[in-house]
């Protein structure tokens, strides 16, 4: 299996432990203390998005490279992947009538592509003496 394939089977799985882990986190914020929607939501995304670095940069791309030196590159890939996710559910449903539900799955879809190939091209790419590296 190439590493793009594996990389990117990888992502997909993380993104739905990130996802389930996010998801728990907002409910249960809301459910047992009481947590309005909205602060939970930030909260639970922030626990999703700290799952989704953790998981990604040990297992997905298998960097050591230090959390302080890729964490601020997660984080801008992160925000441009999320506002290309917003002009793409916005422009859907203003410019081109779209339901609005099809428009967040489309969103979703260019959050996910962007965030993968910013993360392996970006955040995560080997440094030139990586790339001579053996093995």
């Amino acid at each position: 299996m190439t590493g793009l394939i594996r990389q990117s089977i990888r992502f997909g799985a993380v993104g739905l432990v990130n996802t389930a882990i996010g998801l728990v986190a907002i409910y249960s914020l809301m459910f047992f203390w009481g947590i309005g929607p909205g602060i939970a939501n930030v909260i639970g995304y922030a626990i999703g998005l700290a799952v989704s670095f953790a998981l990604n940069r040990v297992w997905t791309f298998s960097s050591n490279r230090p959390v302080a030196h890729v964490l601020p590159k997660y984080l801008l890939t992160a925000a441009i992947s999320y506002l290309l996710n917003l002009g793409a559910v916005l422009s859907a449903v203003s410019l081109y009538s779209s339901n609005p539900y099809l428009a967040q799955l489309f969103g979703i879809g260019i959050y996910t592509v962007c965030m993968f190939f910013g993360c392996r091209w970006f955040v995560f790419a080997p440094t030139p003496f990586e790339r001579t590296l053996p093995g």
